[in-house]
């Protein structure tokens, strides 16, 4: 901030660059008479004011900022060499293409002058011009700190989109990497995240379980209710079944032409058994050839009566089967007499197997090989036949596998009638009042194509498997009689439902083609533990985010200012008695106009990056930087005893100017400072409500300053009040020595407080007790190895 450390320092003035409530200390007056100076420099080079012309765009409001560093220097002539101290006021003014003397006497008078001072304009203008393109190079600049390089850029450095990807994303990911090292760092981060995780899984994993289980539970439903159609439909075929056989019944009941068929049929007679009888016997005599199965009712049939029977028979059955409403379904109707087939209309039936998908092109049933079967006698069939002849109602079996070729559902009703006339039936060596029974076929291939049964299940992506229980020789024996393309999915997971269809157990097992549980399983825990983990990822950004703003806000201000910026309330504290710290750098305006401003900055954050380590080492509260202004505070917002702030800010400064006396900039330039330290009272508060900001108020803050202003190169001066706290210091006994000027006399000149008896500060020695008395204060203090800080020697 000073050019010459040697000449008498300028006072800075705090309010034209920070909030801080100082007093007009006469920096300004400074500026003013150098920048009169500049005028009267500019006059005498016989060049017209009004001629001035800026090149650079640059808006007022930044010049007028600029100009307040400028107007620093004495612009002397031959000061705008190049690498001068006045550069800045070269490159910002130019002067237009001729200039006119002020009068023709003194344009004689000045010809030398003019023709040094033509030359001088003609490279300046050449400057001046280069720069005329800057500000639209500086739009497109990444860095504001890249200007010593704008006029060198041209098209061809520009980024690429795919160069401009990949940079933002090298970004990002660097980012990331910031903030995963964050939450890592910080267990109140890190475990919450953690619980939460977990958490997310657990109640994520019980959601899908639950719907699991809802869906599963609701497609066994479903099936179940598919299951409960099939078996509805079965049902009402076989209560349709049953109007054709009781009407049957009701005709052979009432018309007497087959009264008497069951004894024109007659009890069976085995000549191998009963010889005699079987000769007088007027029964039909067994089949030659299948004698164990069949009866041979020819000589019956061919008679007269006969005839009539079966014609009688053939009317009243077609008419029974074109009315049953069972359509192709009901193949034959037939009389049993004795439990001997007798009639079946109709014999050969192709009608019925035409179109029918489930059986061969041009297949017929033949039923020849049925008349005359015994099913008494049948071993195949002896079990159903005599479960008919005692039952009270229809008896059902099947599907199965006739003589006569297909596989047919069986519906068979006795017919009672009365005993004494000869209508009995022997079965288990019990006789029933039973003339017979009539049984009515039904094709199986048929009733699943009236059913819709496959396309039922197909439609719902279903699977099936009918079967059926027969019982053989005293066991249970299961057979499939329909079933879906892909049925043994059923024997893994499956609904099964008892069908009220038959006398032999159906049972249809019916499920889904992915099984009851939902398909989306497979991939729903998966989603469950990625989206959690994803959740987790985003709500570490936003702790890490929130807990970096924390940090950031709590570097700025107190915790309590924070909090009441928060509740909108208004920020103001008052402190009794606190230690402030100023300093800046010897010589920085020169420096700085010799460095760029990438330079400048990096030499400040590289220093005061080492001074805020210091002020967090020793408790203190960095207020600001302004420029090369350091500003901290002991004492403030963390309240503590005068003594013990003005000791945490001595200390500071020492070793804030050990920092100074190592470091050297990138060019291996040296860096002084000055510093001044005050104590006393004063108010802090936030002012405003865009960017806020906490700072000190009252005269205290403006004494620190007059200390830095008046202090010298690489010394701390102190106010007499600090030297007092520094008396009573609890840990330390500094060493501290009066000021004296030039001529011996003690003190300072302080505009606007007269003279005051300040102090440099030397070197702080570390106690061995604490506190310490007045009395004993020289016998306690003892030197300790590494506990001397001593104020280090002037850099030259």
């Amino acid at each position: 901030m000073y050019e010459d450390p040697d000449s008498p320092p300028a006072e800075v003035d705090i309010m034209t660059s920070s909030p801080l409530n100082i007093d007009d200390v006469g920096h300004q007056e400074r500026r003013t008479s150098d920048f009169n100076t500049s005028i009267m420099t500019l006059e005498t080079s016989n060049v017209s004011i009004n001629n001035i012309t800026l090149l650079d765009p640059t808006p007022p409001s930044v010049i007028e900022a600029e100009s307040n560093d400028s107007q620093k220097l004495a612009l002397e002539p031959g000061s705008l060499e190049p690498g001068s101290a006045s550069e800045r006021v070269r490159r910002r003014v130019s002067y237009a293409g001729s200039v006119q003397s002020v009068t023709s006497s003194t344009q004689n008078s000045s010809t030398q002058n003019t023709k040094s001072t033509t030359q001088s304009r003609s490279s300046r203008r050449s400057s001046s011009m280069s720069m005329g393109g800057i500000w639209g190079d500086f739009t497109r600049r990444n860095s504001v700190w890249e200007m010593d390089s704008l006029v060198s850029m041209d098209e061809d450095e520009r980024f690429s989109c795919k160069e401009c990807f990949l940079g933002q994303l090298a970004s990002a990911g660097r980012w990331f990497r910031s903030t995963l090292t964050a939450a890592f760092s910080k267990p109140s981060i890190l475990v919450p995240l953690l619980l939460l995780y977990v958490v997310l899984v657990v109640c994520g994993m019980l959601i899908v379980y639950g719907f699991d289980n809802a869906t599963a539970e609701s497609r066994k439903q479903t099936a179940i209710s598919v299951a409960e159609q099939t078996d509805l439909f079965f049902v009402r075929v076989l209560e349709n079944a049953f109007l054709p056989l009781f009407t049957m019944s009701m005709f052979v009941q009432e018309l007497p032409v087959f009264h008497d068929l069951d004894l024109m049929v007659g009890d069976r007679c085995d000549a191998k058994d009963d010889p005699l009888n079987c000769t007088e016997s007027t029964s039909a005599p067994t089949m030659p050839g299948k004698e164990d199965t069949h009866r041979d009712l020819a000589g019956l049939f061919n008679s007269t009566e006969g005839q009539i029977i079966r014609s009688k028979f053939d009317t009243i059955a077609s008419g029974i089967k074109e009315n049953s409403g069972l359509g192709k379904a009901l193949v034959n109707v037939q009389l049993a007499p004795k439990g001997v087939i007798s009639m079946l209309y109709p014999v050969v039936n192709c009608d019925d197997f035409v179109g029918n998908p489930r059986v061969e092109e041009g297949y017929c049933m033949n039923n020849t090989g049925a008349w005359g079967h015994d099913l008494l006698n049948d071993p195949g069939r002896v079990n159903i036949a005599r479960a008919t002849v005692p039952a009270d109602g229809v008896v059902t079996a099947g599907p199965l596998n006739l003589i006569q070729g297909g596989e047919t559902f069986i519906a068979r009703l006795p017919i009672n009638m009365d005993p004494n006339e000869g209508h009995t039936m022997v079965v288990d060596n019990v006789t029933y009042p039973c003339w017979g029974f009539v049984v009515v076929l039904l094709d199986w291939s048929t009733l699943k194509e009236q059913s819709n049964i496959y396309k039922e299940f197909e439609n719902e992506k279903m699977q099936f498997k009918l079967t059926r229980t027969d019982v053989k020789n005293g066991e249970e024996v299961v057979k499939s009689i329909a079933e879906s393309a892909n049925s043994e999915l059923c024997a893994a997971e499956n609904v099964t439902l008892d069908l009220d269809t038959g006398d032999n157990g159906w049972i249809i097992s019916v499920c889904f083609d992915d099984g009851f549980s939902p398909n989306y399983k497979v991939w729903a825990y998966p989603i469950v533990f990625i989206g959690s983990f994803i959740f987790m990822i985003l709500m570490m950004l936003v702790l890490v985010s929130k807990s970096q703003l924390e940090s950031i806000l709590l570097r700025l201000m107190p915790p309590r200012a924070i909090r009441k910026l928060r509740k909108g309330e208004t920020i103001i504290e008052k402190y009794d008695m606190v230690t402030i710290f100023f300093s800046d750098i010897v010589g920085y305006t020169k420096m700085s106009s010799e460095m760029t401003p990438a330079e400048v900055m990096k030499m400040l954050n590289d220093l005061y990056s080492k001074f805020d380590i210091e002020a967090a080492k020793h408790g203190i509260f960095k207020v600001e930087t302004i420029g090369d202004a350091y500003i901290a505070v002991a004492g403030c917002p963390k309240k503590c005893s005068g003594p013990e702030a003005a000791q945490k800010m001595a200390l500071f400064a020492l070793d804030a100017m050990k920092i100074v006396n190592e470091y050297q900039t990138d060019d291996g330039t040296n860096v002084c400072i000055r510093a001044g330290l005050a104590s006393g009272p004063c108010v802090a508060g936030v002012i405003g409500t865009s960017l806020p900001k906490y700072t000190l108020f009252g005269d205290t803050v403006n004494f620190a300053a007059r200390m830095e202003q008046t202090s010298q190169k690489m010394k701390i001066q102190i106010s007499p009040s600090t030297q007092r706290m520094l008396l009573d210091a609890p840990a330390y006994d500094f060493e501290c020595e009066e000021r004296r000027d030039d001529s011996g006399e003690l003190g300072v000149e302080i505009k606007g407080k007269g003279r005051q008896f300040t102090y440099w500060v030397q070197s702080a020695r570390k106690l061995t007790a604490s506190p310490k008395s007045d009395e004993t204060a020289a016998e306690t203090a003892q030197e300790v190895d590494g506990d001397i800080i001593k104020q280090p020697e002037d850099k030259v």
